[in-house]
């Protein structure tokens, strides 16, 4: 497989650290985007979850008795 220099457009080997024909720095692709991505979609299902698990506890408590004895 092999991927496009930025600087010529020519077509360099996958595993080249430089362009063979002009010589650039081929970058190597990151996954950081979609991993970014996934690890979003992690906290935002974490946080969800936790706001609900917060708002059945607080439904769940039953209110305080008032004391009839204050007078």
């Amino acid at each position: 497989m092999s991927v496009e220099c930025k600087a010529c457009g020519a077509q360099v080997p996958a595993d080249a650290k430089t362009c063979p024909g002009c010589g650039a720095v081929v970058s190597a692709k990151t996954k950081l985007l979609p991993l970014a991505a996934f690890m979003l979609v992690v906290i935002l299902i974490i946080q969800s979850y936790m706001g609900k698990s917060e708002e059945a506890q607080s439904e769940a408590k039953p209110a305080s008795p008032v004391s009839s004895a204050q007078q």
